[in-house]
């Protein structure tokens, strides 16, 4: 049998891929390496409160954690309040939240099968067969399109010759605790921290119902496990929001791409896009990727659902797809305008939040950024 479509990954962007695919008549595929979608979490949980809004998925209390009425930025001893729409939003339960698009997905017609992780990938013809192992042995499987939702690593794209390595000037290596906390005080903002000890970072908490994520993001050569317990112990302020009797639930840790979106020719080629965080499709100064995540999916099943109808999925035809999800609402702008927005802002922000400026400085660009959106 030869799918229409096979979406590599059941995250946000593989699962809305996948439902929107379905949705216009492709038969899909997903296939999940992990035995439990939206498990291991590697997230720090937080999403903006335009995000049901921008994608239209309805908002579901069995997935949300804490409603957040903005967001404090801290640069030491300094402390900035941002209350804006656009600095408000949810922390969410993402494995809860992540098996509530895959069962969009199901509803939408699609086959997910998990436990099956892609190995290889090889072109014949017109379409792909990929490798997979399961625990009963290896199959192969063939596509006709192939969406790569499977990640910062996102082996699709290497296997397809499409895209490059990333530099380490390109990704952020974050490491997060899970924390019980049920004494949390100030538990309904995010909390973002700069400072000299993850530069061009930052650290984070997120509060979640008795519970929090506390978390940093560094570049390649920090080591994010002091950084994390610098942040923790010697960070002014912090101890006192997290408060005592805190325990840790699990540690996390991975890798998010921090450059903005990837060029064109490394996301698209012959029967083949790539989505979410594979496609660098991420906010290049916080690192939130999940509803640009979801979008990217949207924009992807979109785009190959229609190749598949005009029996068409040279890359020519497939290049829709980036220039579609540019235009997609994100966050009072559009998707493109917000990333590129922000990648000119990048720099700066991490300037500004550094020994390298005044405090002064910082009320100036925290009043600019208060309705930046």
């Amino acid at each position: 049998m030869i799918y229409d479509v096979l979406v590599i990954g059941a995250g946000p962007a593989g699962s809305m891929a996948a439902k929107t695919a379905a949705e216009n008549d492709s038969n899909v595929l997903i296939i999940e390496r992990n035995a439990e979608i939206g498990y291991p979490v590697r997230c720090a949980e937080g999403i903006n409160k335009l995000l049901f809004k921008d994608t239209g998925i309805k908002k579901q209390e069995s997935f949300i954690e804490k409603e957040i009425v903005g967001t404090r930025i801290y640069f030491y001893n300094e402390a900035y309040e941002l209350n804006s729409t656009q600095w408000k939003g949810y922390t969410i339960d993402r494995t809860k939240f992540d098996k509530y698009l895959a069962k969009l997905a199901e509803i939408a017609g699609t086959t997910i099968i998990k436990n099956t992780k892609a190995i290889g990938l090889n072109r014949s013809s017109n379409e792909w067969i990929v490798k997979t192992k399961t625990q009963e042995g290896y199959e192969k499987i063939k596509a006709k399109i192939i969406i790569g939702a499977d990640g910062f690593e996102s082996n699709i794209g290497k296997w397809a010759g499409i895209k490059k390595k990333w530099n380490e000037n390109e990704f952020y290596k974050c490491y997060e605790l899970f924390l019980n906390c049920p004494n949390m005080v100030q538990d309904n903002v995010f909390h973002i921290a700069f400072g000299e000890e993850f530069s061009d970072g930052y650290g984070w908490i997120f509060p979640k119902n008795k519970k929090a994520n506390i978390g940093v993001g560094v570049k390649k050569y920090v080591n994010a496990v002091k950084a994390l317990d610098f942040f923790i112990n010697k960070y002014p302020g912090i101890r006192d929001i997290i408060n005592k009797n805190y325990s840790i639930i699990e540690k996390r840790g991975g890798g998010i791409p921090m450059n903005g979106p990837i060029n064109v020719d490394e996301m698209i080629d012959n029967g083949i896009l790539l989505a979410g965080d594979a496609a660098g499709i991420v906010d290049p100064i916080t690192g939130e990727g999940i509803e640009s995540s979801i979008l990217s999916g949207i924009s992807a099943g979109e785009t190959a659902s229609k190749c598949i109808k005009e029996n068409n999925w040279k890359k020519s035809n497939l290049l829709n797809y980036h220039s579609e999800l540019m235009k997609k609402s994100y966050i009072n702008t559009t998707l493109g305008e917000n990333m590129k927005n922000l990648l000119e802002l990048k720099d700066k922000f991490h300037t500004i939040f550094s020994n390298k400026s005044t405090k002064k400085d910082r009320e100036e660009f925290i009043s600019f950024i208060s309705d930046l959106g």
